[in-house]
């Protein structure tokens, strides 16, 4: 099973985070020890940053993990944690959204300036009569 997508082909992170039955926000709220919610959170970083490029942020992101989880595991710690990982897991959907809409964005430009080259082509070539 894939993302889910938005119409402009890109992924609809607003769902694949908030969806109240499957949103990973949603699915971490579910966590009922410190434990679980820790394991659900290092999971996620590795889903979604999976890519080798981007160790750089896992380890920022297992940073952010350890000191969240630093303190107790008790109910009142993982209301704590929830509340922060529920931040974070929001920033990073922003983020997401952010670079899907930059990548639309950048890639009409690029078709509106290849259709304006393919114009100014036909425009300079010259006529053939039939």
């Amino acid at each position: 099973m894939g993302w889910p997508k938005l119409v402009d082909g890109t992924v609809d992170w607003m769902t694949v985070f908030q969806d109240p039955r499957s949103g990973l926000i949603a699915l971490m709220e579910q966590s009922d020890t410190s434990d679980k919610l820790r394991d659900c959170f290092r999971y996620v970083i590795d889903v979604l940053f999976s890519r080798d490029d981007d160790a750089p942020l896992r380890v920022t992101y297992y940073g952010i993990l350890e000191d969240t989880f630093e303190g107790g595991s008790d109910e009142s710690a993982l209301n704590g944690q929830k509340i922060k990982i529920r931040m974070v897991m929001m920033r990073v959907m922003n983020d997401r959204i952010k670079m899907a809409r930059e990548y639309v964005a950048a890639k009409a430009a690029k078709e509106a300036s290849a259709d304006g080259s393919r114009r100014t082509e036909d425009s300079q070539s010259p006529a053939i009569a039939v």
